[in-house]
């Protein structure tokens, strides 16, 4: 009997709470929000245009801003980026912000991007230090040396 009152006066107490929040309006939602596309680690050669994009599902981000190597890009405030004509420099990790209309942060993603330089020595270029050539060289001669030896020795 004493159980029974305690459960009565427990569920009096939950409802009453809920007629309360409710007569006040108060509504609890939940926003479900997923990435839907994203770039995933750019590679570009020097010279191509390296482009990212976040694209977002469940929430319209009313502001955006980039970030290369956690300092702010001035005018990046879409949500594609894109840099045209890319050098080896814009190598490094670049960070979207999506903001909400009252300034909250919504969502925060990096993206890797590299630029590779894929350009070919011409002849007579002088990239390589004659020395590391040289010992690269020397180093292949006692290789090669070694391996005929123990070639000869094992017959």
């Amino acid at each position: 009997m004493k159980r029974q009152l305690i459960r009565i006066m427990a569920l009096a107490a939950v409802l009453l709470l809920t007629v309360a929040a409710l007569a006040q309006g108060t509504i609890s939602t939940t926003v479900v929000m997923r990435v839907s596309h994203m770039t995933q680690n750019a590679v570009v050669d020097a010279g191509e245009d390296l482009s990212m994009e976040v694209s977002i599902d469940g929430v319209t981000p009313a502001s955006y801003q980039w970030y290369f190597n956690d300092a702010i890009i001035d005018g990046a405030d879409q949500r594609v980026y894109t840099i045209a004509n890319a050098a080896v420099e814009d190598t490094g990790v670049y960070r979207l912000d999506a903001f909400d209309e009252a300034g909250r942060m919504v969502v925060s993603m990096d993206i890797s991007a590299r630029v590779v330089d894929n350009t070919v020595p011409k002849a007579g270029d002088n990239s390589l230090p004659t020395g590391v050539v040289a010992g690269a060289m020397a180093l292949a001669a006692l290789g090669l040396a070694w391996m005929m030896l123990r070639r000869k020795a094992e017959a």
